[in-house]
C-alpha cells in the first residue's frame, strides 16, 4: 500500500523520537552490570541489543549513502513510499515477533559491548533524523539499494526496516530488563 513520503517519515521520526526517549529514560540510568546481565550464557544483554542495532545501522548507513551519492529524484507527483516486492517479503517475516531468524555475520554483535552502545545508538538516531531532511526531493521508491546479491530494496524499505528492527530490539532489551529486575 502506497503512502505519501511525508506520513512514511513522520511515522519513522516518530518512532525514532520515543526510541531516543526509552534510551534516555531507561536505559541510560541503568548501572552497567544490568546493562551487561544476560538471561543465559548464549542470549543478549541490554549492551549486545544496541551494540547489534549500531552494526545494522552501520551496515544499512553505509549502502544507503552509496545509494543517495547519485539518487532517483522525485518527478512530479510522485511523492510517495510502496514497499519494493523484497521489502514487502522481508518485512512481513522480520516485523512479526513470532520469526526469529539468525543474525548474519556482518551484524553480529560485540560479545561484550561497554556502555558506549547506546550513546552511540543515540547518535546513529540523530544522524537518521538528520538524514531525513536530505531527502526532499529524493524518490523513496525509485531510490534503490542493493542489500545481497540479486535482492535489492528501496530507500523507504531500507529506512522502515531499520526503524522498526530498532523497535524490535529495544523490545527486546526491555524483556531483558524485566528479567533482571
Amino acid at each position: 500500500m502506497a503512502t505519501t513520503k511525508a506520513i512514511a517519515l513522520a511515522d519513522l521520526r516518530s518512532m525514532i523520537h520515543a526510541h531516543q526517549a526509552d534510551v534516555d529514560s531507561v536505559f541510560q540510568p541503568l548501572d552497567d552490570a544490568t546493562l551487561a546481565w544476560r538471561p543465559a550464557p548464549k542470549e543478549w544483554s541490554i549492551l549486545i541489543c544496541f551494540d547489534h542495532l549500531n552494526q545494522t545501522h552501520a551496515y544499512y548507513h553505509a549502502k544507503i549513502t552509496r545509494a543517495l551519492a547519485a539518487p532517483v529524484q522525485v518527478t512530479g507527483d510522485k511523492d510517495a513510499y510502496r514497499a519494493s516486492f523484497w521489502g514487502r517479503v522481508y518485512m512481513s517475516f522480520a516485523f512479526n515477533p513470532r520469526w526469529s531468524f539468525p543474525t548474519p555475520d556482518a551484524l553480529m554483535p560485540n560479545s561484550a559491548p561497554q556502555r558506549t552502545a547506546l550513546a552511540d545508538y543515540l547518535t546513529r538516531q540523530q544522524a537518521l533524523l538528520d538524514l531525513f531532511k536530505t531527502l526532499d526531493t529524493v524518490d523513496l521508491t525509485r531510490t534503490r539499494i542493493p542489500i545481497e546479491k540479486n535482492i535489492s530494496f528501496n530507500l523507504g524499505d531500507c529506512l522502515k526496516i531499520l526503524v522498526h528492527h530498532d523497535s524490535l530490539h529495544i523490545h527486546q532489551a526491555h524483556d531483558v530488563l524485566a528479567q533482571v529486575q
